[in-house]
């Protein structure tokens, strides 16, 4: 709970009926099924007690078997690399980093490389795990990701998944970031992404967003 080395408390929940300390978690899961599974996700419908509320929900929760892992390829020139696709759930194109899921067994970076180079065709000299851990939608998954920063980049051939449609383009990190706070990119760890390295554009020689020099 205590994340933050500076803060002040603007409201904290009152007792439990239970006594029960606030330091807990409320949530406690009492009865489990499995409503559907595939090779990539499955969701369970879940019985659980609240203790502040003392009584049962149920609760849908979509469960995935990989991490996922974004990659934010960034030139010297300060272009960011850009896939663009349509995305079945949301009935949309949309415009990401590349991205992709890491099994369990295989380190976070192995996995950020081999899912740069096959949709992009890029390899990267230099990396670095620019957000550790990102929860995607907390409220019904516990899928989470990771972004890494891709530098001194070299092109290559792509090798995309059979039911992938790729476009892939170049963008000036301020565009992308525009673009990200406007609305036109809306994927969360590409948003997530863009806006980390907006904030440190410094430290790679880049301009801020908007202002004049790094």
């Amino acid at each position: 709970m205590d994340r933050f080395a500076r803060k002040e408390l603007k409201h904290a929940p009152p007792t439990r009926p239970d006594g029960s300390s606030l330091h807990e978690s409320p949530w406690r899961c009492d009865e489990r099924s499995e409503a559907f599974a595939n090779p990539f996700f499955s969701i369970h419908r879940d019985r659980v007690w609240n203790r502040h509320a003392q009584r049962h929900f149920d609760y849908g929760l979509v469960s995935f078997r990989n991490r996922a892992v974004g990659i934010l390829p960034l030139q010297a020139d300060g272009a960011v690399w850009l896939v663009g696709q349509h995305r079945y759930a949301t009935g949309e194109f949309s415009w990401e980093l590349p991205m992709g899921g890491v099994p369990p067994e295989m380190p976070l970076l192995d996995g950020a490389m081999k899912e740069l180079k096959e949709e992009t065709g890029l390899q990267a000299a230099h990396w670095e795990l620019l957000l550790p851990r990102v929860h995607l939608s907390n409220s019904v998954t516990d899928e989470f990701g990771a972004v890494f920063l891709a530098r001194e980049l070299s092109e290559g051939e792509m090798a995309p998944e059979a039911s992938e449609e790729l476009w892939v383009i170049t963008a000036p990190l301020e565009d992308a970031v525009a673009a990200a706070l406007d609305g036109r990119i809306t994927d969360s760890l590409t948003v997530a992404g863009l806006l980390a390295v907006a904030a440190r554009a410094g430290d790679f020689g880049l301009a801020p967003p908007g202002g004049d020099g790094p």
